[in-house]
């Protein structure tokens, strides 16, 4: 995943597959580092990796998270995720209260 060598000693770089993109990104979240120590550590450019967290991102499947309900004013719902209270109208569509939840989680992780 790093930089390797060639046969006469030049340096040369590896091309990540998503695979490797997605252990990679693991491993940096595991870390605690941020991207820039990472990268040096590994070798990698920075813009590798905001590439592929930007690329899977993208092409990642929406997943709902459970998040507690407590009935507030009426009408209103209040959610508590990742640290953040949110309250929208109960009215709300389903759809556009899944967004703002992933963005708030996806936040919430230091994405």
């Amino acid at each position: 995943m790093d930089r390797t060598r060639t046969a006469d000693g030049r340096r040369r770089w590896e091309v990540w597959g998503e695979p490797e993109a997605r252990e990679a990104l693991s491993e940096l979240a595991d870390s605690g580092e941020r991207i820039a120590q990472y990268a040096r550590r590994r070798g990698v450019s920075e813009q590798r990796i905001y590439y592929w967290k930007k690329r899977i991102a993208q092409t990642a499947a929406p997943t709902f998270v459970a998040v507690p309900l407590t009935a507030t004013r009426a009408g209103q719902i209040e959610i508590w995720a990742a640290g953040v209270t949110i309250r929208v109208r109960e009215d709300l569509d389903s759809e556009r209260l899944a967004n703002i939840l992933d963005v708030v989680v996806q936040r919430g992780r230091g994405c």
